[in-house]
């Protein structure tokens, strides 16, 4: 005869499997396609976290915490999701949304920080460079000033490559294109990453500082790459900003263009989709000759970000060649694989 107490535990072992396999099909929810970018994430926070008290920082909580509560409220909803048999569009928009804001606002704070390191400026190398070019800055911001209509809209495209990023992740969730939508994930990162680093070794003011331009475009539209950043750049390189605020995190590098590299990013990214993909390239061609007047960068910028963008695409391709088999996959048991012509 069998004693109780192993009948007992042979009946709860079942329960005791399924809800471990659930807690792995959860977590898989929630990490896959790449663990290793909240990976990177979680290091940037740290580092963050270190270089912020070294300098006697303070981080001003609430816009950080409603931040941090956004990414938990997707994570959860991609877990919920991760339990429905199919891979579901609304997933990948959750789970991608998510670390999108997790990575780019500590990325954001290292940034800020990086901003604060004292080496000198290299403005006068980047307008010798653009005059070698034969590109003279200060007569084509005349010329948009004599266009307001074209400075404007100009203006207008600079300021949708932040809005355009919420447009890829729906776009491509929606039409399930899950492996794209994830390679657009990694190379923002990396290049996000790159452009922070050589920014923080050859800072820049630009050239609204350098060419002081007595005529201006007057666009409504706030010109982003103008003078409001030297402020908080001498604040940071004098040591006396003492706290940081996630609506004050804004843009500060100059060399090389994240627009650019980014315009040319999210061009690739919607290209396959019909009609959008179009309207997308030419968009993002406006956003990159935008680049020069609305966001006050120097040519050299916007060559340094073109070619930093090539070169992750052209080293994303010969990966794939090199490695066919190791096409990303979806971990999610029941999810389904990701098309190697989508990743």
């Amino acid at each position: 005869m069998i004693p109780p107490a192993r009948v007992a535990e042979a009946q709860s072992r079942p329960t005791v499997l399924s809800r471990l396999r659930g807690l792995r099909r959860i977590t898989l929810g929630i990490a896959a396609p790449d663990p290793r970018l909240w990976a990177l994430s979680l290091a940037i926070i740290g580092i963050d976290a270190a270089w912020m008290r070294a300098a006697d920082m303070a981080v001003v909580p609430m816009g950080f915490a409603v931040a941090a509560a956004i990414v938990v409220v997707l994570l959860v909803a991609a877990a919920c999701l991760s339990t429905v048999k199919s891979d579901p569009p609304l997933r990948g928009m959750a789970l991608a949304s998510a670390y999108l804001i997790a990575f780019t606002v500590p990325v954001a704070v290292l940034h800020v920080l990086a901003a604060g390191l004292r080496l000198p400026f290299v403005d006068g190398a980047l307008a010798r460079f653009e005059a070698g070019l034969g590109f003279d800055w200060t007569a084509y911001v005349a010329f948009l000033a004599r266009h307001p209509t074209l400075s404007w809209w100009l203006a207008l495209a600079y300021h949708s490559s932040g809005p355009q990023v919420g447009i890829v992740v729906i776009a491509l969730s929606a039409t399930r294109r899950l492996g794209r939508l994830w390679a657009y994930a990694r190379l923002f990162s990396v290049t996000l990453l790159c452009v922070i680093v050589v920014a923080a070794l050859f800072p820049a003011l630009g050239p609204y500082a350098t060419y002081a331009p007595r005529v201006v475009p007057s666009e409504p539209i706030e010109t982003v790459g103008a003078l409001w950043h030297l402020k908080p750049v001498a604040r940071l390189r004098a040591g006396t900003m003492d706290s940081l605020a996630l609506g004050a995190l804004r843009g500060l590098a100059t060399f090389p263009s994240f627009h650019v590299c980014l315009a040319i990013l999210t061009g690739w990214a919607l290209a396959p989709l019909p009609v959008l993909g179009p309207l997308a390239i030419l968009l993002n061609a406006a956003v990159i000759v935008a680049t020069l007047g609305a966001g006050g960068h120097y040519l050299p910028d916007l060559l340094a970000g073109a070619v930093l963008a090539v070169a992750a695409l052209a080293i994303r391709e010969r990966t794939r060649r090199r490695a066919p088999a190791l096409a990303p996959t979806c971990p999610v048991p029941g999810a389904g694989a990701i098309s190697p012509a989508d990743a």
